[in-house]
């Protein structure tokens, strides 16, 4: 047997082959040999059909079974002889299959980056200098006084205002004719929520207890009804009621409804206390990020699109999953599923070449995951999510998780690495680069 290989690119190879006739002849044999154990056609019985209507009945099946096989046995053996790391399947490309004479196909992959680095010690970077904000405790409390307001009805002769809550009846037509679903009775909504379409909240403020109007608004193009999307519509609504947020006293009262705190002061400093934890995060990963900017850019490299595809897949499902958690969809954010990848391949890309290039320091740093790094993690992850450790680490047991956490586990630590050896310089954040 020949084989040849070609480089196409660095991450691209083209393995020719060309397989002795001999061979070829043998699984032909071997092959209508197991045909002919179950051949059927009319007037012989099974084991009995004579060779050439086998040829002649089955000669496709014979081919396909003996191009698996020869592919089968040269294709694995030679990408182990030729040292190559594919991460795809082939694209396997072929000539007839002809009995008898020698067979030519070729198998074309995507393999592993060889990595070669350049400069990942001593990168200079900007880290912005933690500044804590009274603002955004402030902001925080406000938020906690508002979800503890009760809604009480408005004074007579009050207008709706956004924030507060409207109950009102409803019914929507297009030209004039209702449409199904777009009629109700005693609705609650609160105006500026964005729980109806655009137009819709705005045209109700003003609106008092007893008021009637026609709405005139226009469903947008990604609506998730494709017999009203982009349709003009007028919904007839009448105001029943007017609710309003009656916030309550923001004192020592108020904390201890949050259970462990005796007193205003204390839930101020805890607010505070998490608000830190909470910058020094933030602080600390776009670091990171400017360190994997620069380390993409600093060491040049060519990765395989079928990496950049699963990345880019990995990152379509958390931002969907992270959606879901606020009760949106891709298409309420006016995406498609092909427009997000498009959108964020040349991302995914560089996040692919990042991971790589970590590897390739680990490797080079003989950077390593300690039964500890890992036990610590899965701690971590038991904590935060709220979940029992011993669950947790029932699940890392597996050996496809285990892997996966400490590969994750291993480039963190080479990133911790770079920028343990790194000139990193303080700056306000309104004097860092873009």
């Amino acid at each position: 047997m020949q084989i040849n290989v070609e480089t196409l690119s660095s991450v691209k190879k083209k393995i020719n082959f060309v397989i002795p006739a001999e061979r070829v002849s043998q699984e032909v044999d071997k092959a209508y040999g197991e045909i002919k154990k179950y051949a059927a056609v009319k007037g012989f019985r099974k084991g009995k059909v004579p060779m050439g209507l086998i040829e002649k009945h089955y000669g496709d099946k014979m081919a396909e079974e003996v191009l698996k096989t020869l592919v089968n046995d040269t294709y694995y053996k030679a990408v182990a002889d030729e040292g190559l790391n594919p991460v795809s399947f082939p694209v396997i490309e072929s000539d007839a299959l002809k009995p008898g004479e020698a067979f030519n196909y070729s198998a074309t992959i995507e393999v592993f980056p060889k990595v070669e680095l350049k400069e990942y010690v001593g990168l200079e970077l900007e880290k912005e200098q933690l500044v804590l904000d009274q603002e955004a405790v402030n902001a925080r409390l406000a938020e906690m006084q508002q979800s503890m307001a009760q809604l009480v009805p408005a004074q007579e002769g009050h207008a709706a205002a956004l924030g507060d809550f409207v109950v009102f009846d409803f019914t929507g037509s297009i030209d004039g004719v209702p449409f199904e679903g777009g009629a109700a009775e005693d609705f609650q909504l609160e105006l500026g929520s964005g729980r109806f379409i655009p137009g819709f909240e705005d045209q109700m403020v003003g609106l008092k207890a007893g008021d009637s109007k026609d709405l005139n608004v226009t469903f947008p193009e990604q609506y998730g009804n494709d017999t009203l999307r982009g349709k003009p519509a007028v919904f007839a609504v009448t105001v029943k009621e007017i609710k309003v947020k009656e916030l309550p006293e923001l004192d020592d009262e108020f904390a201890k409804e949050f259970g462990e705190f005796d007193n205003l002061d204390a839930l101020k400093a805890k607010l505070a206390e998490i608000q830190k934890e909470q910058e020094e995060h933030r602080v600390e990963y776009e670091l990171k990020e400017r360190m994997y900017k620069q380390l993409v850019e600093k060491n040049e490299l060519e990765v395989p699109e079928t990496l950049v595809d699963r990345q880019v897949e990995v990152m379509l499902e958390q931002s969907k999953q992270r959606l879901a958690q606020q009760r949106l969809t891709l298409e309420m954010m006016g995406l498609t599923e092909d427009a997000y990848k498009a959108q964020f391949r040349d991302a995914a890309r560089d996040q692919v070449k990042s991971s790589l290039i970590l590897d390739a320091v680990a490797e080079k740093e003989n950077i390593e995951v300690t039964d500890a790094d890992f036990d610590a993690r899965v701690e971590e992850i038991a904590q935060s999510s709220g979940q029992d450790k011993g669950s947790v680490a029932k699940h890392f047991a597996n050996a496809r998780a285990k892997e996966s956490l400490t590969l994750q586990l291993r480039e963190e630590k080479a990133a911790d690495f770079i920028i343990s050896k790194a000139v990193v310089v303080e700056r306000p954040k309104a004097e860092l680069k873009a």
